[in-house]
C-alpha cells in the first residue's frame, strides 16, 4: 500500500470507526488524513496498514513524543510587525495555498482555483469547483505556478462518492483551464505532481507508474514503472528522483534513490540502503531519508532512527543515529521538526545532531471530548534572508525563532475570529514566507504581515 493509498485507508477504516456516535468528533477521518498530508511525509510499510490505521491517525493529530532538549536563553523579542492586508476569502472550506508572482493562490472545497493581488489581498479571480463531493479528498499542498500557470486540483467526477483527482493547469492570464490529467489516486499530496525542467511528473496513471507531462499542453512525455516498491516523487535542480521503500514486507527490503532522464524517463539508480525508509525532504543536492534503527516494526513507531543522506551528484551514502524520526522542513542544511505539545527541534541535516529545542509558546487548545488531542501549529516557514523560522497557531498567534540557535526573535499577533465550534485538532494553518514577509491561511482568513525583527546588538 503506498502512501496515497494509505490516506484512502485512513478515512474508510475511520469513517467506520464510530459514524453513530454522537461523541465522536465530527469528520475526524478527513481531519487525519489532512493532519497526515499537510504535515507529515511518513510511510507505514506492510499491508498491516488497514489494522494500525487508526494508531497511526491517533499519532499524527495527539503529538506525542517527548522532547529532551534545553530551552535557549532568552534573548531580545520584538513584538513589532507591520499588518499589510487581511482578506476574508468566499467559501466555507480552505485546504492549501501557493504563492506566485505578486500573488497567492488557494484551493478549497468550493474552489478549485482562487487568486489574489499579493499587495492588496484584493480577490482578482476565481475558478468555482463543479461540484462538491461528500467523500472529497482535501488537498495538503498546491504543486505550484510556473509561466503564467497555475496548477492544482478538482474532482474527477465532482459529486461522486469516489470523485477521484484531476491535476489541473490554469492559465492566469485568460482564466481558462488548459488541461485537465487523471492521477492515479485520491491524492492531493506534496508530491502527487512535481514540477520539473520542462515538465510535471504525476503519480499517474497506476499507483506503480509516474507520468511526465508537458507542463503546457499535458501531453504524455513519457512514464516510468516501478514494483513492489512505493515511491516519493521530487525535484532536484530541475531533474525529477524517485525515493523508493518497499510497499509490503514480502518486497525486497531495500530503499533506493533513482534518477530519472528529463526527456526520456531513462531510470538510474543513484543509491541503495537497506531496509524501509522514509523521504524528509532534500538539503541542497542531497536526498535525506529516515529509517527504523530501534526494532520498530513500522516507521511511524517512536523510537530511534537513522538519518541516511544521499549526495545525488556523487551517490555518497552517509547514515547517522538519531533519536527519533526527524520528519519535518528542511532549510540550508537544518531539519526543523515537531517535538510534540506545540514545540520544535532543530537537528542537523549532515549527521543529524540535536541542535536546538524550543517551545513555542503558542495557544494551542485542546479538544474538550479527547484532552489528549489539541490544535495544531504551522508547519515552519523559513526565511532565510533574515535566519528566522516563523510558526502560526490557529488563534492568529505568531512567532519567530532564530533558526541557528532556537532563540525567540519576534511575536506577532492577527486578529481572526476563531470559530466556536469544537477544536479541530487535525487541521493546521498554513504559513508561508513572501518578500521577507508572511502571509498566512488560517481557515477562510488570508493575511499578509511584515515582522519587524529586533536590530543586532552593537
Amino acid at each position: 500500500m503506498n502512501a496515497d493509498q494509505l490516506d484512502r485507508a485512513i478515512r474508510d477504516v475511520l469513517h467506520t470507526w464510530a459514524p453513530d456516535d454522537p461523541s465522536a468528533p465530527t469528520d475526524v477521518a478527513d481531519r487525519i488524513v489532512r493532519r497526515h498530508r499537510r504535515r507529515s511525509r511518513m510511510r507505514v510499510t506492510g499491508a498491516a496498514l488497514g489494522l494500525t490505521g487508526i494508531a497511526f491517525g491517533a499519532l499524527l493529530v495527539t503529538g506525542t513524543g517527548g522532547d529532551n532538549g534545553t530551552r535557549q536563553p532568552a534573548s531580545r523579542v520584538s513584538r513589532q510587525s507591520n499588518l499589510l492586508w487581511q482578506t476574508t476569502m468566499p467559501g466555507k472550506s480552505w485546504d492549501a495555498c501557493t504563492t506566485g508572482p505578486r500573488a497567492v493562490y488557494c484551493r478549497g472545497a468550493e474552489y478549485d482555483g482562487i487568486g489574489l493581488d499579493a499587495r492588496t489581498g484584493k480577490v482578482v479571480w476565481q475558478q468555482k469547483a463543479k461540484g462538491v463531493s461528500s467523500g472529497r479528498s482535501p488537498a495538503g499542498s498546491l504543486p505550484g505556478v510556473r509561466d503564467g500557470v497555475l496548477y492544482s486540483y478538482a474532482d474527477h467526477a465532482p459529486g461522486a462518492p469516489r470523485a477521484g483527482t484531476d491535476l489541473v493547469a490554469f492559465h492566469i492570464g485568460s482564466r481558462k483551464v488548459l488541461w485537465k490529467h487523471e492521477l492515479a489516486d485520491d491524492s492531493r499530496r506534496w508530491s502527487s505532481a512535481v514540477l520539473f525542467d520542462g515538465g510535471v511528473l504525476a503519480n499517474a496513471p497506476t499507483s506503480k507508474r509516474v507520468t511526465a507531462l508537458d507542463y503546457r499542453t499535458g501531453r504524455t512525455l513519457w512514464t516510468h514503472y516501478r514494483s513492489d516498491v512505493d515511491c516519493d516523487r521530487a525535484a532536484i535542480g530541475g531533474v525529477p528522483y524517485l525515493m523508493c521503500s518497499p510497499d509490503s514486507e514480502k518486497a525486497p527490503q531495500r530503499s533506493t534513490v533513482v534518477r530519472l532522464d528529463p526527456a526520456t524517463g531513462e531510470p538510474r539508480t543513484v543509491a541503495t540502503v537497506k531496509g524501509p525508509t522514509a523521504y524528509i525532504g532534500t538539503d541542497g543536492d542531497a536526498v535525506l531519508l529516515g529509517g527504523m534503527a530501534g526494532g520498530q516494526r513500522f516507521l511511524s513507531d517512536p523510537g530511534p532512527a537513522t538519518l541516511t543522506r544521499v549526495d545525488v551528484s556523487s551517490g555518497k551514502v552517509s547514515q547517522h543515529r538519531v533519536d527519533s524520526l526527524p520528519m519535518g522542513v528542511v532549510a540550508d542544511g537544518i531539519i526543523l521538526a515537531s517535538g510534540g505539545n506545540g514545540s520544535a527541534v532543530a537537528y542537523s541535516a549532515d549527521d543529524g545532531k540535536r541542535l536546538w529545542s524550543r517551545d513555542l509558546g503558542l495557544k494551542l487548545r485542546k479538544d474538550s471530548r479527547d484532552p489528549t488531542m489539541r490544535e495544531l501549529p504551522s508547519g515552519a516557514a523559513v526565511d532565510l534572508g533574515n535566519r528566522v523560522a516563523y510558526y502560526l497557531d490557529p488563534s492568529g498567534h505568531l512567532v519567530g525563532l532564530d533558526l541557528d540557535s532556537g532563540a525567540m526573535r519576534w511575536r506577532g499577533q492577527v486578529q481572526v475570529q476563531v470559530p466556536k465550534r469544537q477544536v479541530e485538532a487535525g487541521v493546521a494553518p498554513e504559513l508561508m514566507v513572501y518578500d521577507h514577509g508572511l502571509i498566512g491561511q488560517i481557515g477562510g482568513e488570508l493575511f499578509r504581515i511584515k515582522p519587524t525583527l529586533p536590530k543586532a546588538r552593537s
